[in-house]
């Protein structure tokens, strides 16, 4: 418990940083979600910037510390809003009902990042778009994926389990979706563990 509250503290402190590292990743990568989305780990909201109130937003996020964040900032955005308390491995959500999954610096800590994708699968509706942003591992063979690997226990304990050295991508290329686009790209901005990321969507 004492962690999740550590986490919950320093999101919250960090909500200006992230708008100026991802911001404008986001507002292109965002653009044209409509009806029913679901984000999973949504944190303290800070995604809801750069969604169209119009849509109907259900968010999955296990860390009951956040809930009045995302209730306070989809209140003032003006956006449908349901938490569900649950986990991206088992996602209580019936099959084929979601237009749109957001994903952003989530798989990079959850438990079995497989099963999730398998779950995201399942609720998407046919030619429903899962939209993500992860930081992921660096190269294999270079300094910084060696140190990747040192530092990933610290990243684990420090970030609430958070791994800085998974190859996300290829369980985005193997999962199965009618199509994948992802960019491999270094964010400026962060220490260099978790400056690598891929972002990107996939269509079901």
């Amino acid at each position: 418990m004492l962690r999740k509250r550590f986490f919950a503290w320093f999101l919250r402190k960090g909500d200006g940083v992230n708008h100026k590292i991802y911001g404008r990743i986001k507002t292109k990568l965002f653009q044209g979600i409509f009806g029913k989305v679901l984000e999973i780990g949504p944190g303290t909201g800070v995604n809801f910037e750069y969604l169209p109130s119009e849509i109907e937003w259900i968010g999955i996020e296990p860390n009951e510390l956040f809930w009045k964040d995302l209730n306070e900032k989809a209140e003032i955005k003006g956006i449908e809003s349901e938490i569900v308390k649950g986990e991206g491995s088992m996602i209580p959500i019936p099959n084929e009902t979601i237009d749109f999954v957001l994903v952003t610096l989530v798989l990079c800590s959850v438990y079995d990042p497989v099963q999730m994708i398998s779950e995201i699968k399942r609720i998407l509706k046919p030619n429903g778009k899962l939209i993500f942003i992860e930081h992921v591992a660096a190269e294999k063979g270079t300094n910084l994926r060696f140190f990747q690997e040192l530092f990933n226990p610290i990243e684990r304990l420090m970030a609430d389990g958070c791994n800085c050295n998974r190859e996300t991508w290829k369980l985005l290329e193997n999962a199965g979706f009618q199509s994948v686009e992802i960019s491999h790209r270094k964010i400026n901005g962060l220490i260099p563990f978790v400056s690598p990321h891929i972002v990107g969507f996939a269509i079901k």
